[in-house]
C-alpha cells in the first residue's frame, strides 16, 4: 500500500481551499448524520466536547477552523458536534440512549451515547470516526493539533485503518500542513 496519492492530494488535485478563511464545517446534529447516512451512506465524523473544557475550545479554533480540516471534513464526512453532556434522548440503532446526572455534588454527569462511542473511556476532547454502516467506533482522545488531525482524517477518511497499523502510518503519512506554515496551528 502506498501512501503517495495521499500525500499532496490537496496541492495536485488543487483541492486546497481557494478562500482559505471562509470554509467552515457544516455541523449536523447525530439524528440528522444518521439520516443522511441512511440517504446517502458516508463516514461520521464525531467531535465529543463538554462547554467547561478548555481543550476543546483551542482545538475548535486552531484545529476546526484550519480550512484544509475543514474543507476535508466537509467533504469526507457528515460532521457531528456532540455535546457529551447534552440531556436530550437519543435513539441509536433502536437503543434510547439518556444522560445521566451525577450523584455528586457537581451537577453534571455524561450521556449514554457519549460512553458507548468511545467505549467507555471519556475524555474531552475526543474525536470518534464511524464508518458508512455506522459501526464499529474508533475514537482519540485529546487535543488535536491541525496536522495530526489531517493525519486522522486521511488515516480513516480513506480506509488506511483497515490495513495499515496507525503507528506506521503515522511515521510515513506527510501532511501538506507540515510544509505550509500558513496552516501551522496558532501558538
Amino acid at each position: 500500500m502506498s501512501f503517495s496519492s495521499v500525500e499532496n492530494k490537496e496541492e495536485k488535485d488543487g483541492n486546497a481551499p481557494k478562500d482559505n478563511h471562509k470554509v467552515k464545517i457544516e455541523w449536523v446534529s447525530f439524528e440528522e448524520a444518521i439520516k443522511k447516512n441512511e440517504e446517502n451512506p458516508k463516514k461520521l465524523f464525531i467531535d465529543l466536547y463538554t462547554d467547561w473544557c478548555t481543550w476543546c475550545l483551542k482545538m475548535e479554533k486552531a484545529t476546526f477552523e484550519n480550512p484544509v480540516i475543514a474543507q476535508y471534513i466537509n467533504e469526507n464526512f457528515y460532521p457531528v458536534k456532540l455535546d457529551a453532556e447534552t440531556q436530550r434522548n437519543i435513539n441509536f440503532k433502536g437503543k434510547d440512549f439518556v444522560f445521566r446526572p451525577d450523584e455528586g455534588t457537581t451537577g453534571r454527569g455524561v450521556h449514554e451515547i457519549a460512553i458507548f462511542l468511545t467505549r467507555g473511556r471519556l475524555n474531552y476532547p475526543s474525536v470518534i470516526f464511524l464508518d458508512e454502516t455506522i459501526a464499529n467506533p474508533q475514537p482519540v482522545s485529546g487535543f488535536q493539533n491541525p496536522i495530526r488531525m489531517d493525519k486522522l482524517l486521511k488515516y480513516f477518511g480513506e480506509n488506511y485503518y483497515k490495513e495499515v497499523d496507525w503507528g506506521l502510518f503515522n511515521q510515513i503519512y506527510q501532511s501538506p500542513l507540515e510544509k505550509s506554515k500558513a496552516f501551522a496551528s496558532p501558538k
